[in-house]
């Protein structure tokens, strides 16, 4: 009979261990990395770029798909904007192998923008993003170095346009 009862208080002291533990990660706030919260007027929203030598189609495509993902309205007709006013992406030499050649490179993304109201108003200026990835480069499979450098940059453009839509999202959160 002890046996039995000791068994059950296991099981349950497990469940309550448990269920705090969740508790406690959703009272904090908790949510998947690429979910968004922003409030119902803020849901359409439209990016633009200033210059035509900023329009990037690797970030407009990670941010329409982002976007999309995370239930919001890409709508040129939307209440809000993002202006993109400067983008840039380097690939810099991290370090050098014994021969002098390029052993590790660091892809570096960086993104300023505005946000804009219905009249065009800024509502938030100056706001930037920054990522980068490291990767190291061998020139003896050069065919896998290459993909894995094409995936690298495709994650640069998300870090970049995640970044943007966070900062998009805790605007109207705070306001």
């Amino acid at each position: 009979m002890l046996a039995f009862n000791s068994k059950y208080f296991l099981k349950r002291l497990k469940l309550v261990t448990v269920s705090l533990f969740l508790m406690v990660l959703v009272g904090c706030g908790f949510a998947l990395r690429s979910e968004f919260q922003i409030p119902l007027q803020a849901q359409a929203i439209w990016i633009e770029f200033k210059d035509a030598k900023n329009l990037n189609l690797n970030l407009q495509r990670s941010f329409e798909s982002l976007a999309k993902n995370s239930g919001l309205f890409i709508e040129e007709t939307a209440e809000n904007k993002i202006l993109v006013t400067d983008v840039t992406f380097r690939r810099i030499t991290t370090t050098l192998s014994s021969n002098a050649k390029v052993d590790e490179y660091t892809l570096r993304g960086e993104l300023k923008f505005d946000i804009l109201d219905t009249e065009g108003q800024l509502i938030a200026t100056q706001l930037d993003a920054f990522s980068e990835r490291t990767f190291q480069y061998d020139a003896n499979d050069a065919a896998a170095s290459n993909s894995r450098e094409a995936f690298l940059i495709d994650e640069v453009w998300r870090g970049l346009a995640e970044q943007a839509l966070r900062q998009y999202a805790a605007y109207f959160r705070l306001k």
